[in-house]
């Protein structure tokens, strides 16, 4: 994510390898799933979508990426 910390939107891009199910979540620092901003096939290739934190408080989350077996964590810093 970019960037990182961020006020209140920052943009993720990651790529799919094959066409398979693929998530991709935001979570709390408590775990909870807040928002899930992908779900479903995606093409194959680079892919990059806008997360607009506004409605949340600061703070951090996690981004969770899982395209088949491969899944990724990442930390974002939200600071208003």
């Amino acid at each position: 994510p970019y960037p990182n910390p961020f006020n209140p939107t920052t943009t993720i891009r990651y790529s799919v390898e094959s066409l398979r199910p693929t998530s991709l979540q935001i979570f709390n620092i408590t775990g909870r799933l807040i928002e899930e901003l992908v779900n479903g096939e995606l093409a194959v290739g680079e892919h990059e979508i806008v997360w607009n934190a506004n409605n949340h408080p600061s703070g951090v989350y996690f981004v969770r990426l899982e395209s088949g077996v491969f899944v990724e964590n990442q930390k974002v810093v939200l600071l208003k």
